[in-house]
């Protein structure tokens, strides 16, 4: 995309704007004025785009083998995804980048914020931390989900805004629909009851050092650090979150596995019950894997959905680790919670990571190295806290 390109598509998103400002002032007189340079600058901007595109088939020999730029807009998404991860790799190297780059970072952070959902910047103006690319934040995601995440048991919603609200359906008792003769009238149905969930997501960061050698290594070699680093950061820090709001239940004492059929056949909603995982720690799953049955065969049964993982009575068993859902070591019990996860717990986060690096703050200057500087912002609520039961499972017999 060019640099006149940028600046026309800047200038109409400026006028719509101002357009939208004089309907809620109420002025549509301005606002229907207005409306015709928006036309001239989008028929500008139409004309200048196929401009753009029949020069670079020309230069191009047109669409590349694979055809993989199916239009003009997923050509033009493609090519900026990949002038803007050089730009970010210059940023973390601290790398000089002139006016035409920092545009192309302005345009880039604006498509991303605006199929978000968002129409303020996503980074305040002068802040020098990059968003990450989202083909780096999809292989971020990707690796993520090797890891123990609990986050993918929960219910991750997507926000623009860092605070706002969500409208969640209350759990109630629905009543069936009545019988309706035949030209009869149809009656109001039970109504949904609806609570209001409040979010505001707060900033966590860290700091990773990177050697000057590894600066100097390849974009891959530098990436796959990143990556695995921010990787198993992410993890651990929405890891512990989930933990501390499951430890807001109330406890249970459970001494046997009667006691976890009965949380599934009582304790739950049927409609949850059968949704429900058994989420425990490394105790609590030794303590499962040894039951057996009358005949010496184990209670837990392979998940042919899934490899590596077990069942217990149909639900899936996931495992934490003891270091961040601890036992109580000195009364011999293992935390285990039983039921639907996503209707109990729903996290707020932000798409983005951010990162920025420096060479004199920290200890960067002490040390010659580069200091990188990783963001992410989240918030987490109880939505449901019918969907699941929170037992201590008493594993004396075990330790």
């Amino acid at each position: 995309m060019s640099k006149e390109l940028r600046a026309l598509l800047a200038k109409l998103e400026q006028r719509k704007t101002e357009v939208r400002t004089f309907i809620a002032q109420d002025n549509a007189k301005e606002a229907d004025e207005l409306m015709n340079e928006v036309r001239s600058l989008q028929a500008q901007v139409k004309v200048l785009q196929e401009l753009e595109n029949e020069e670079r088939d020309g230069l191009d020999g047109g669409t590349p083998a694979g055809g993989q730029f199916d239009s003009l807009e997923t050509r033009e998404e493609a090519q900026l995804e990949q002038e803007y991860t050089g730009i970010f790799l210059r940023g973390l190297r601290r790398q000089g980048v002139t006016a035409d780059m920092r545009s192309i970072v302005k345009e880039y952070q604006r498509r991303a914020v605006m199929n978000e959902g968002e129409t303020s910047p996503a980074i305040p103006e002068g802040n020098s931390t990059l968003i990450v690319p989202k083909d780096i934040q999809t292989r971020i995601h990707t690796f993520m989900r090797t890891l123990n995440d609990l986050s993918e048991l929960v219910n991750v919603i997507t926000v623009s805004a860092l605070s706002g609200s969500r409208v969640m359906e209350s759990d109630q008792t629905m009543i069936p629909f009545p019988v309706i003769e035949e030209y009869g009238a149809i009656p109001e149905s039970d109504n949904p009851k609806f609570s209001n969930i409040d979010y505001k997501v707060r900033k966590r960061g860290g700091i990773l050092p990177i050697t000057n050698e590894l600066l100097a290594d390849t974009d891959q070699n530098l990436l796959a650090h990143i990556i695995d680093w921010l990787g198993r950061k992410a993890v651990v820090t929405k890891n512990t979150m989930i933990i501390n709001q499951l430890q807001t239940l109330p406890k249970q004492q459970w001494g046997s596995f009667g006691d976890i059929k009965h949380a599934l056949n009582v304790g739950l909603d049927p409609m949850i019950s059968q949704q429900a995982v058994i989420l425990t720690n490394q105790d609590g799953y030794n303590w499962l894997d040894q039951l057996v049955d009358t005949q010496g065969r184990p209670l837990l049964q392979p998940d042919i959905t899934a490899p590596g993982k077990y069942v217990f009575k149909g639900r899936r068993i996931e495992v934490a680790s003891n270091r961040f859902l601890p036992s109580d070591t000195v009364n011999a019990k293992a935390p285990m919670v039983v039921g639907n996860l996503k209707q109990l717990i729903a996290m707020f986060s932000r798409k983005f990571f951010e990162l920025a690096s420096t060479t004199e703050g920290g200890d960067a200057w002490r040390r010659d190295t580069t200091e990188l500087r990783a963001l992410m912002r989240d918030d987490i609520k109880t939505w449901d806290a019918a969907a699941a039961v929170y037992g201590e499972l008493d594993i004396s017999d075990t330790v």
